[in-house]
């Protein structure tokens, strides 16, 4: 590894399967986390830190799809492409009028 390139270079490097990578290594599930804070701020709204995953799924074009709940409250839902890269998808609210999947069993989506 590089100490040079950025760290968004070495997440799109990471495995599709960054979701099980969650319950794996401490170190690798903060990494995955710090990814999905930095989307969820640039394309949703400001989650001051990770609270809780969910995976969701897999997309009919490949995506894997998981829900993140921030601490301040809001709930939203982020793809992992088949290249690695992750985006946006929507807000839990959302997801769940449109597709009848909870983002989280048991706890209401916010936002």
């Amino acid at each position: 590894m590089n100490d040079t390139q950025p760290a968004s270079a070495h997440l799109r490097r990471a495995p599709l399967v960054l979701v099980a990578v969650l319950v794996a290594s401490p170190a690798n599930a903060q990494l995955a986390k710090m990814a999905f804070q930095i989307v969820i701020d640039r394309f949703g709204e400001p989650c001051q830190a990770i609270e809780t995953t969910r995976p969701l799924g897999i997309a009919s074009n490949g995506d894997a799809l998981v829900a993140v709940a921030c601490t301040n409250g809001g709930r939203h839902v982020v793809s992992i492409h088949t290249d690695n890269s992750a985006s946006y998808m929507t807000s839990c609210s959302a997801f769940e009028a449109r597709t009848g999947i909870t983002c989280f069993d048991g706890q209401p989506a916010t936002r």
